[in-house]
């Protein structure tokens, strides 16, 4: 049997197998911390259970749209307004089956084959090979002191005219590092000026801790999302502990956002109706988990 290069060249997700390794020494009865991948460790909310079934009472389990079920929509427009300061329209969200979806939705709207993107180490494993997914280039900076962020400078100078795109996961997995807010600023400066499409991946912005403030993007650029090269991901599975849940989404321009709805039409069609149910429950329901998983 012969496979694509493409998949030859794939790396096994190396939190899947350390996750693995995990599961069989449990089995074996060894005592283990694993710390592979980011699964927490509280309930899903009471607000999404209710919800998912409620849902599963209607018996109407159907498509939906491919952006994504209005009241889940609505409910991401909310949070971004109180936890981002941002004011969105429905046409640039978009719900994905989880964030790692939003990413790789992102990442094939975006480029064409040889482009690259540039990815600070230490990095989420995914990103550089869903990069090479839809045949982009990732380009890794590895910070020089040996620390967890790398300076302004060293990211400069990896981009090329071939960068579409920079991506920051702050807090970032697995080192758990905040970006400065002054690094965040001269990146969103920075890429509005050359017209390279900032990622930022906030699956963790709320997980922080003794007064620790991840940074708001949105805060160093002047221009409406449309005009702007700022794309924000998020999702329900870390802060609110619904991993199994799969949802994610993102936040970007219409003409973007319009391009992922295009090919997610033709690819996976839509998140369940379920897990959006239960997503805009945890969204609209009771915040007091969100604050008990930031103290366990």
């Amino acid at each position: 049997m012969s496979i694509s290069q493409v998949a030859r060249d794939i790396r096994e997700p190396a939190t899947l197998r350390l996750t693995e390794e995990a599961r069989v020494l449990r089995e074996r009865g060894e005592p283990v911390i694993h710390l592979g991948a980011g699964e927490p460790k509280s309930k899903a909310p009471l607000d999404a259970i209710l919800a998912s079934a409620a849902r599963l009472n209607t018996a109407e389990i159907r498509y939906t749209p491919t952006e994504g079920i209005p009241v889940l929509v609505k409910a991401i427009i909310r949070y971004m307004e109180e936890h981002y300061g941002k004011v969105v329209s429905p046409e640039q969200v978009m719900v994905f089956t989880g964030a790692k979806q939003a990413f790789y939705s992102i990442m094939l709207a975006l480029l064409n084959p040889q482009d690259e993107v540039v990815i600070p180490a230490p990095h989420w494993v995914s990103y550089p090979e869903i990069v090479k997914m839809v045949y982009g280039r990732p380009v890794v900076v590895t910070p020089e002191d040996g620390g967890f962020i790398p300076t302004f400078r060293e990211l400069e100078e990896a981009c090329s005219s071939y960068t579409k795109a920079i991506v920051i996961n702050s807090p970032n997995n697995p080192s758990g590092a905040v970006f400065p807010a002054d690094l965040i600023a001269e990146l969103v400066e920075f890429c509005e000026r050359k017209g390279i499409y900032l990622i930022m991946d906030d699956i963790y912005h709320r997980l922080v801790f003794d007064g620790v403030h991840s940074p708001n993007a949105y805060e160093y650029t002047n221009r409406d999302i449309d005009d702007s090269h700022l794309v924000v991901i998020n999702g329900v599975s870390k802060l609110y502990a619904m991993t199994g849940f799969r949802i994610g989404w993102a936040v970007a321009g219409r003409k973007l956002t319009r391009a992922m709805v295009n090919i997610a039409a033709q690819n996976f069609s839509c998140p369940s109706v379920v897990d959006q149910a239960a997503a805009a429950g945890a969204l609209t329901g009771v915040q007091t988990g969100v604050e008990s998983m930031r103290l366990m």
